[in-house]
């Protein structure tokens, strides 16, 4: 025998170690199974699934919502460069032309409204922004245009966001809204 080991012994040797690396016998018959297969992997995919579905109705939504006020603003501006709104026209009733334009998705008490009105396009000043996060009414003004002067009318609302995932992403206000705005300049036209 001289060291070697029975042939015999190492066989069963072998035997004992597959035995303890096979899976339980119950594991095993279910192996090969098939039932439920889908319910497991739509389990799996299911939470990344709807978190994509989410963040694609939530970008739509807000997306929507930016096209909404840029074209409340325009329409408004369109009526300012044209006449209709003349610098007989108040804060209120601008503030009115635009809820009504937008009155979809916005409120009135939502909107912030700042209206420039210079003479040449230099001596436009920035439009509102937040301060550390907070947007103050107090930085919004307004002046009613006349005939041939440069206008610059900015919109300010703050647009909620819904799902709590995409906050971190969306939102640039502390109160964990989206800024939303909506910015014209143009020169009225000669109007009498």
């Amino acid at each position: 025998m001289g060291g070697k080991m029975p042939h015999n012994i190492n066989k069963s040797f072998d035997f004992k170690s597959r035995r303890l690396l096979q899976l339980p016998k119950i594991v095993r018959r279910l192996k090969n199974e098939e039932d439920g297969a889908t319910a497991v992997e739509f389990g799996m995919l299911a939470m990344p699934f709807f978190m994509l579905l989410l963040a694609i109705i939530e970008s739509s939504i807000s997306f929507f919502a930016g096209q909404v006020l840029e074209s409340a603003v325009d329409d408004v501006s369109r009526k300012i460069r044209t006449g209709q709104l003349d610098q007989t026209m108040t804060e209120q009733t601008l503030r009115n032309e635009i809820c009504a334009a937008s009155a979809v998705l916005f409120t009135c008490e939502d909107i912030n409204i700042d209206m420039q009105v210079v003479a040449t396009y230099e001596d436009l000043g920035d439009r509102p922004k937040p301060v550390d996060g907070v947007v103050d009414p107090d930085d919004f003004n307004f002046e009613s245009a006349g005939p041939r002067q440069i206008v610059m009318v900015t919109v300010v609302t703050e647009w909620p966001i819904y799902t709590n995932i995409l906050q971190k992403y969306l939102s640039n206000l502390d109160s964990g809204k989206a800024l939303m705005t909506a910015v014209a300049v143009f020169r009225t036209e000669p109007y009498s």
